[in-house]
């Protein structure tokens, strides 16, 4: 994903992780003033789960898009550690 900064991805910034899993916002171009983003959660050494969001036209501007997309990180790493 780093490596990608500048080339294929325009956006690519590390957010907080998760439990000590990386996670980071990434984009072909930056769509966050859109109300998109999308991240990628690192699993493993050779695995990522991607998680794209798009808020609503009400919701634009009220929260960074790429939280919420962590926000979904959080709830695909609970199930996939078996939580709710």
């Amino acid at each position: 994903m780093y490596a990608a900064k500048g080339n294929a991805y325009k956006l690519v910034e590390p957010l907080e992780p998760l439990d000590g899993y990386p996670v980071t916002a990434y984009g072909v171009i930056d769509r966050r003033a859109e109300g998109a983003c999308s991240v990628s959660l690192g699993i493993s050494d050779t695995q990522t789960i991607g998680i794209a969001l798009t808020q609503s036209q009400a919701n634009v501007g009220k929260k960074d898009p790429c939280d919420a997309a962590r926000e979904g990180a959080v709830r695909v790493l609970a199930t996939i550690r078996g939580g709710n």
